[in-house]
């Protein structure tokens, strides 16, 4: 399975791009299951690796996000195993594409207030329900992955969800409105490390649940010390090195299913 040559088009063009199905009704019924237990406590897992989606939400104990899950949990690590997101993967970054983290977010039924606040990074977004523009679907600010914007973690207002809207870089008379990118549930969405994206907070009586891989191409390099605690170790790839090894473990080759 691969993206066409006029979808890698649309993807350089915009920045984001919808994607199949990539998880079969098997493995989004396990990963729902697995997430729960997670949440609820009844299947182990480290709590520093528990929290919220984002900074701005701290208050709000309804939007839950786990990290770093495929390191602790051998049944998110089948799904980089064994999925059809790596030849999709490999179309659209330069390989071998790596896995950086991973994530999955839950949205409560009725979190109006769970907004997921303007970021960039690379991603393949996950539905694990159907992610609607009444439940807090992804938006995407089209071509946002063309500017040129320099700013650090220490810079952003985690207070204000359109902090990155703001930023002073954005080209003038850039059009900053949002595109909503409804996910059927077991399909999959991509965008740029550089699109700006987030999502508002579900409004329905059903919850909203997403697995996300972050993603890196080939080419990464270690730059600097500055890491998070909830990341893998990167004690064996030094300053300077292309990170690799088994804790940031390759996508399978394209086709290679």
């Amino acid at each position: 399975m691969h993206f066409t040559k006029q979808q890698k088009e649309s993807f350089r063009d915009h920045g984001y791009l919808a994607g199949p199905a990539v998880l079969s009704d098997d493995q989004v019924h396990r990963l729902r299951q697995r997430m729960d237990g997670i949440f609820d406590g009844s299947i182990e897992f480290p709590d520093l690796l528990r929290g919220v989606a984002s900074a701005n939400v701290k208050g709000n104990p309804k939007l839950s996000k786990l990290a770093n899950l495929f390191r602790h949990d051998d049944t998110f690590a089948q799904v980089i195993e064994h999925s059809s997101i790596a030849p999709l993967a490999h179309d659209l970054l330069p390989g071998p594409v790596r896995v950086w983290e991973d994530q999955a977010i839950a949205k409560a039924p009725t979190d109006e207030f769970g907004v997921v606040a303007w970021h960039q990074d690379y991603t393949c977004w996950i539905a694990l329900d159907d992610a609607t523009v009444e439940n807090g679907c992804m938006q995407v600010i089209p071509g946002s992955h063309k500017w040129d914007l320099e700013y650090g973690r220490l810079d952003v207002d985690d207070d204000d969800p359109d902090w990155l809207l703001k930023h002073p870089q954005i080209p003038a008379g850039a059009d900053l409105e949002p595109v909503h990118c409804p996910v059927k549930a077991g399909h999959c969405h991509f965008h740029h490390c550089k699109t700006f994206h987030g999502s508002s907070g579900n409004t329905t009586d059903r919850p909203r649940r997403s697995y996300i891989l972050h993603l890196m191409p080939g080419h990464t390099r270690r730059i600097g010390d500055n890491w998070n605690p909830r990341m893998a170790s990167v004690e064996s790839v030094a300053v300077g090195e292309i990170v690799s090894g088994p804790q940031f473990p390759l996508m399978p080759a394209a086709g290679s299913q």
